[in-house]
């Protein structure tokens, strides 16, 4: 008999901002080597792609896809990607992330195509990362351009004359176009004007002003000292989630997390253009390409979902993926229209096929659920997220 559920191995990155406790503390996930443990990545990108259990063997969960895509997948998703559409991870930063954006589709394959289809210095791979996120602690991050006004208001308050020519250019451009080259002239300052420019930061800050910002800026302040992305909450919106609280982020959306643990679920991309916060490579030129300048409003940032007994789905605006997340439940029986990667979250939950197969989970242990299955019974004590197509 083929088998219906498989339970995921998956890959850790030891990135230097992850949390060296919060796996362990959330999920139980040792950690003996005392190492930042940043993500748990759940799918089959390949630069960390999960194996799945296959009796006392595990294999390459890509490998068990490509198979036979369409009793993996199902017809709609094997012949729209050919591939699992999505990454799941889970997220712990102890420090800042770099301050970012993920091209869109056609950037992607452009730049990808540019490096001889091969993963290089500024591509990955030929995919966009929209990308949501839902905190399972208080989760800081800024995400998008401010309103220009705000802008132009936050950056008089430093009274630096470093900035003034840039600035009178942005009061009479207060527009996207506008702010690209404002943005580009902050990254770009010369050591000694970055200094100045970070020096009266501190200053306003001291003084009581930019007061409201203060929680982000320190924190950088502490993470990355000298680095021009301090400036971030200036231009971005700050946020924090609560947990359970969710956000969708757009390719070609600046920003960057700060503090927290939280699930992402993405298109199955790793496509980072950075421009800040960070010891890695920084290419401003693709960045800027590849960015959104557009202001956004605060209000819209948080994510609301609609509620169906149990389950919170998520309204998610791209095909590569549905989110939702599945609160405490005796049984519920679950469709499955496409492959799916359920995650626990909390307590524990057992998967029952009509076929007699079970499969156990607790918290922080994940499963495969290919479309041949077509449905379950889940029974759980506790909370999952369950990805699809």
């Amino acid at each position: 008999m083929t088998q219906v559920f498989y339970r995921l191995r998956n890959n850790i990155k030891n990135y230097a901002w992850g949390s060296r406790t919060a796996l362990n503390t959330l999920f139980h996930v040792p950690n003996p080597d005392d190492q930042p443990q940043a993500e748990m990545w759940m799918g089959t990108h390949p630069a960390g792609c999960s194996e799945v259990e296959c009796g006392q063997s595990a294999r390459s969960l890509q490998t068990l896809i490509a198979e036979d895509l369409t009793a993996m997948l199902g017809e709609r998703a094997a012949t729209r990607f050919g591939q699992l559409p999505f990454l799941l991870k889970f997220l712990a930063a102890d420090s800042a992330l770099s301050i970012q954006v993920h091209p869109n589709k056609m950037q992607a394959e452009e730049g990808f195509s540019r490096q001889g289809n091969q993963p290089g210095e500024a591509y990955n791979d030929d995919n966009h990362k929209p990308e949501l996120v839902y905190a399972l602690t208080p989760f800081m991050a800024m995400n998008g351009f401010r309103p220009y006004q705000e802008i132009v208001n936050h950056f008089l308050r430093l009274n630096a004359p470093e900035l003034t020519g840039a600035l009178t250019e942005l009061r009479s451009n207060m527009t996207a176009d506008g702010l690209m080259p404002f943005f580009l002239s902050l990254m770009q300052l010369d050591p000694a004007q970055r200094e100045s420019v970070l020096a009266r930061l501190s200053a306003c800050i001291d003084s009581g002003g930019l007061n409201h910002l203060n929680p982000f800026i320190s924190r950088l302040q502490r993470d990355y000292p000298g680095d021009i992305g301090i400036l971030a909450p200036l231009f971005l919106h700050c946020i924090t989630l609560n947990p359970g609280e969710a956000m969708f982020l757009w390719a070609g959306t600046l920003h960057a997390y700060v503090s927290g643990t939280a699930v992402e679920v993405m298109a199955c991309s790793d496509n980072v253009l950075r421009a800040g916060l960070t010891p890695k490579n920084i290419n401003l030129a693709e960045l800027v390409k590849c960015t959104v300048f557009t202001q956004t409003q605060a209000e819209s940032l948080k994510m609301c979902a609609g509620n169906v007994d149990v389950t919170h789905r998520y309204p998610i605006p791209v095909e590569d993926f549905q989110f939702s997340v599945i609160d405490r439940c005796q049984q519920k029986i679950i469709p499955v229209t496409s492959a799916q990667i359920l995650l626990v979250l909390q307590g524990s939950a057992t998967l029952c096929h009509p076929c007699g197969e079970t499969l156990s989970l607790s918290a922080g242990q994940s499963a495969f659920i290919p479309f041949s299955a077509q449905g379950y019974q889940l029974t759980q004590e506790g909370k999952c997220c369950l990805v699809s197509y």
